[in-house]
């Protein structure tokens, strides 16, 4: 009777001994799916649904700027060879610029997962900058009152004038270093907590995430 207890275990015992044998013999992604599959480690985060939900969220603002530019343009009045004027026209613009991360741009391999050190690395896209809004209606403008302004219609090109170059100046303006780091710092900290969500909902909310810049 002892005998016929015995063998079931002895079995179990070599088809345990036959399982570590495989899962040392094979790779390190499948030494760790078979442990997790005969439960002596914890499951990973699932980092395929994980991304796939992050994902969804499209673009990401990161950060929104409010700048203030003065533009000036300048034109001659002339008379044959002679300038009779020269009228000058400034105009103080504020804008709106935002910065975003495109999270559709993240792919398999710029995230990974560490499980001894229990931490997320995620190689994020670089930041985009969005056209900036400029706010005329809100736009303080001052220029020259003499005779040739009130009289030939000056003015009102060199209005025009002003509104075709403000878009590149604050475009300039966006892409200043203080402003790009500004934006790094904050598309970091974005990204961290929108990944810290779907980590927790795994049960690592105790883990690191690393962010790695472009």
């Amino acid at each position: 009777m002892a005998s016929a207890v015995r063998t079931p275990f002895a079995w179990v015992g070599a088809a345990a001994l036959l399982m570590g044998i495989a899962i040392l013999a094979a790779g390190p992604e499948r030494r760790s799916a078979a442990c997790v599959a005969i439960g002596l480690c914890p499951a990973p985060a699932d980092l395929t649904g994980m991304l796939a939900a992050v994902r969804q969220e499209q673009a990401l603002l990161v950060m929104t700027a409010r700048l203030v530019e003065p533009v000036t343009s300048a034109r001659d009045t002339t008379l044959g060879p002679l300038t009779l004027a020269t009228t000058r026209q400034t105009s103080i613009l504020p804008a709106t610029v935002t910065y975003r991360l495109d999270l559709s741009k993240l792919a398999d391999g710029d995230v990974s997962w560490d499980a001894d050190a229990r931490r997320l690395t995620v190689r994020r896209p670089p930041v985009s900058i969005g056209e900036p809004t400029i706010h005329w209606d809100r736009a303080q403008t001052y220029g020259d009152e003499g005779w040739v302004a009130l009289t030939t219609g000056v003015r009102d090109r060199l209005r025009e004038d002003n509104q075709k170059k403000a878009p590149a100046e604050f475009r300039a303006m966006a892409r200043q270093p203080e402003l790009l780091a500004m934006a790094d710092e904050a598309a970091d900290r974005a990204l961290n907590a929108t990944f810290r969500v779907p980590l927790a909902a795994a049960g690592f909310a105790d883990a690191t995430i690393k962010i790695v810049r472009p």
